[in-house]
């Protein structure tokens, strides 16, 4: 019973070994990862291929971020000319 039952554990692993990693559904990239790893100096490519998701994912996400860059710029940007704009006494 215990020899069977280490048997199939064993079975198992090898099964989950030879399947590889199974790269991640479309909807599920960390974006943050992703520029994290791209803001450190690696190329698109070579994060595409670590975290096992497309080129293409990774230019969404930083079309994503430079979105809210701006829209973070502007949003911030007319409070922060108000101020500059303030006399101070």
């Amino acid at each position: 019973m215990v020899r069977q039952l280490i048997l199939g554990a064993a079975g198992t692993v090898v099964a989950l070994v030879l399947a590889g990693p199974v790269p991640a559904p479309a909807g599920e990239v960390n974006c943050k990862f992703v520029l994290k790893n791209l803001s450190i100096g690696r190329t698109p490519e070579e994060v595409a291929e670590t975290m096992m998701i497309s080129v293409e994912q990774i230019e969404k996400c930083q079309a994503e971020a430079a979105a809210q860059k701006a829209a973070e710029g502007q949003a911030g940007g007319g409070a922060g000319a108000e101020k500059q704009a303030a006399p101070s006494h």
